[in-house]
């Protein structure tokens, strides 16, 4: 193999070969260079983000990052790779992940995770070095020109909304959610740059549904009208209004939006142990497309010195 450099990331240069490695590594991503370089820029401080990439021949071949969970209380490192499939067997995961992993070390968190879409190397890879699955999501995609149906409840496209009402709906309808480590509260400016002031947030295509008056269930959408791929960033009901159907009619706000608008694939993202969603998904006609996994661990081992297979990970949006 020719000689490999690994180095920091460049955002402005290397923002364009990132996304491609992206979507070859998780095909159904939505996200262009100008979204990549926003979520990179909105990432605060104190996740102490170190961003990593191979490069062969000067072609970028893989990435590697290590960050703390600022969402979660800054207990857990999130640490991982993505290599090119032309370029996987040839110790540039293991090297990379080395070089992360020195990183994540000296954050001295109480646990480590990755997530990743979920493949037979990227397995290998994560077990080898003692990381075990601790949970999983469901990726599902739909065509929104074959959902027919139309919200039952009042809806309106986030656009009219207060940008601090839509920041209560997400923030209090995460409540419950599976996750590893409990969600704390997000800083209205940290959700601000992180969700709405996204270049592929879509204002007129999210939709609120709205119970006597009151909002009370959120669907957020992301979309590259230019290609009609598009991803349901989150769909959420505060507590007090579930069981009305209203995570539905928010869905189904987004989904017939963005039929009009040309979007042919929307990809949504959930915990498969999240039965009334997952129900929601099969009314509306989604399809099971893979499975994103969250590996941990506590005591990693060193990686090995033998082996040379490549993760196929992801960092989470």
């Amino acid at each position: 193999m020719a000689s490999m450099t690994i180095r920091e990331t460049d955002p402005e240069r290397d923002a364009d070969a990132l996304v491609a490695l992206m979507l070859e590594v998780e095909p159904l991503t939505t996200m262009d260079a100008q979204g990549w370089l926003h979520r990179e820029r909105s990432i605060p401080a104190r996740a102490q983000l170190l961003a990593l990439v191979a490069e062969v021949e000067g072609r970028i071949v893989g990435e590697g990052y290590a960050l703390r969970e600022w969402w979660s209380g800054g207990q857990t490192v999130q640490v991982g790779v993505s290599v090119a499939k032309d370029a996987r067997r040839r110790g540039i995961g293991t090297a990379l992940y080395d070089a992360a992993f020195v990183h994540a070390q000296s954050l001295e968190p109480k646990q480590y995770a990755s997530k990743f879409y979920e493949t037979p190397a990227g397995v290998a890879f994560a077990t080898a070095r003692g990381f075990r699955e601790a949970r999983a999501d469901r990726l599902s995609v739909v065509d929104p020109r074959t959902v027919s149906e139309r919200p039952a409840a009042e809806v309106r496209p986030a656009c009219q909304l207060d940008p601090h009402i839509l920041h209560r709906l997400d923030e209090e309808s995460m409540a419950g959610l599976p996750t590893l480590e409990p969600i704390e509260p997000t800083p209205f400016e940290d959700w601000e740059a992180f969700v709405i002031k996204r270049p592929l947030y879509q204002r007129e295509g999210s939709h609120v549904a709205y119970w006597e008056g009151e909002p009370a269930a959120i669907s957020i959408l992301q979309a590259d009208l230019e290609t009609g791929r598009g991803t349901n960033g989150y769909t959420g009901t505060l507590p007090r209004f579930r069981g009305r159907g209203l995570a539905l009619a928010a869905k189904l706000g987004v989904l017939n939006w963005a039929a009009e608008h040309g979007i042919t694939q929307i990809v949504t993202v959930n915990d498969e142990t999240n039965a009334p969603m997952l129900a929601i998904n099969r009314r509306l006609g989604y399809e099971l497309a893979g499975r994103r996994v969250e590996y941990i661990s506590r005591r990693v081992r060193p990686a090995p010195r033998t082996g040379t297979t490549s993760s196929s990970g992801s960092r989470s949006s």
